[in-house]
Formats: structure tokens, C-alpha cells, sequence
């Protein structure tokens, strides 16, 4: 029987068939990213200022990759492969129903963090690593223009 948190799953050991996926699947970043990197530095050049990597207070476990807490805006910047992106995903021939379970998974607890986010009254933005920058920036833009308008629309009511 699986000894992970998480029952019926199985463990790292249990889906590993060797020390060499084992060392590969140990240099996947979960941060800082080519095209998490990409958009941070068009976003800084356009004046934004954010949070990398800083969890959300009254949101269990959730980092999104960029924060705007001022805006109140989470922006996620998802891999093809573990946000289970339905063009490019290809699951793995070894271990097909681990890896499946797994992605789905994933795509789950991105849906719950969505929720929760916007329950408190975030806005969220996702992106795909493969969307270009320029596309992934003019998004993620839209969002932050559309939340200072609102900010300021807010302030202006209360004064």
C-alpha cells in the first residue's frame, strides 16, 4: 500500500524506474522559470512592480508566480506539462495512469486556487508558457489597467 499523504497515490519511489529520472524530475524549477523570467522583466521595463513567488494571505497554499497585492491581481504562468495544457501535454509512456492521475490533479487544485483567489476578491491571470511574451504581457497589462481603474474608481466613492 502507498505510504505518500495523499492514499491511493502512488509514492516518488513507487513511479520512478530509475536514478536518472530521479535526477531529472529533481532539476525541474518550480520558479523562476524562462517564461515566468521573460514576463517579469517586460513588466518591470513597463513600470509594474509585484511579489514573486509570495503566498496569499487567507488562501491555503497558494504562490502565484507574480502578485500585485496593491491591484489585487495573482498571475500564474502554467507549463504545458504540469498544468496539463490540452495541445501540447503528452503524457509519458511509462507510468501512463500515474502521470494522468497526477496532471489531472493539478488541473484541479489550479481551479480551486482560482476560486479561492476570487472568492477573496483577487483577480486571476493565467498564462501559458508557450504564449509569446508579448501576448502573455498585453494580458496580464489589460488586467492590472482594468484593477487600477477599479482601485480608483473605489477611492474616489469613499472620499
Amino acid at each position: 500500500m502507498p505510504s505518500s499523504s495523499h492514499p491511493g497515490r502512488p509514492t516518488a519511489d513507487e513511479f520512478d524506474s530509475d536514478a536518472a529520472t530521479r535526477l531529472r524530475m529533481s532539476r525541474i524549477r518550480r520558479r523562476d522559470t524562462k517564461p515566468e523570467w521573460l514576463l517579469r522583466r517586460a513588466l518591470h521595463a513597463r513600470g509594474w512592480r509585484y511579489f514573486v513567488d509570495r503566498p496569499v494571505r487567507g488562501v491555503s497554499r497558494c504562490r502565484p508566480d507574480l502578485l500585485f497585492p496593491r491591484l489585487l491581481v495573482a498571475v500564474f504562468v502554467d507549463g504545458c506539462f504540469w498544468h496539463f495544457c490540452p495541445p501540447h501535454t503528452h503524457l509519458p509512456r511509462a507510468n501512463a495512469t500515474y502521470w494522468h492521475a497526477k496532471l489531472l490533479a493539478n488541473r484541479q487544485r489550479d481551479a480551486r486556487h482560482d476560486a479561492a483567489l476570487t472568492l477573496a476578491g483577487w483577480r486571476v491571470v493565467r498564462v501559458w508558457e508557450h504564449d509569446p511574451v508579448e501576448v502573455a504581457l498585453a494580458t496580464v497589462e489589460a488586467v492590472l489597467v482594468a484593477a487600477q481603474h477599479a482601485r480608483a474608481a473605489s477611492r474616489r466613492k469613499t472620499t
